[in-house]
């Protein structure tokens, strides 16, 4: 059982090499319909990371989308990613670790940089007892195009709903 005592900035900072190596990883059929196109086969993938935080977690992120163990594998990895982002905090930097990752104050979360961009953004606005305006104007955004980030997305939201006073 591997242990991830990393910060979660380095963590989300990882290539994808060196963190599938800090995960534990099994392979499943999925389950569901699907007729003569059902996935027979075991290339569904769960990733497991047991990080320390403050508090031991063990956290997890599944993927039976495509018949590829690999892209499933990739899947997981960007689940695990942004899972990672939601669930633990760190207090903020000075400064903002890299130039907003999306265009016109929008940002998509297929980008790479999006579970980082989260977890900042989560940390800001955490740090700021709810406060969206300073997260806002650290990352050059609108508080309405922060607000349209954040409900693009119901686990950041729902994240975000512990912080709000």
């Amino acid at each position: 059982m591997l242990l991830s005592t990393y910060p979660r900035s380095a963590l989300l900072k990882l290539p994808n090499t060196d963190f599938l190596k800090l995960c534990e990883i099994s392979a499943y059929k999925g389950s569901g319909p699907g007729g003569q196109h059902k996935n027979k086969t075991n290339s569904g993938v769960k990733l497991k990371l047991r990080v320390e935080s403050g508090e031991l977690r063990v956290i997890e992120a599944y993927s039976c989308d495509d018949r590829s163990s690999h892209v499933n594998k990739l899947f997981a990895l960007k689940k695990l990613r942004l899972k990672i982002a939601l669930l633990i905090r760190e207090e903020p930097t000075v400064q903002i670790p890299f130039p907003f990752p999306g265009s016109d104050g929008k940002i998509s979360p297929d980008n790479n940089l999006y579970p980082q961009f989260i977890a900042d953004i989560l940390d800001r606005i955490n740090f700021c007892k709810g406060d969206l305006s300073e997260a806002a104007k650290i990352w050059g955004l609108s508080k309405s195009a922060l607000n349209k980030i954040i409900l693009q997305d119901k686990k950041v939201m729902e994240v975000l709903s512990h912080f709000t006073p």
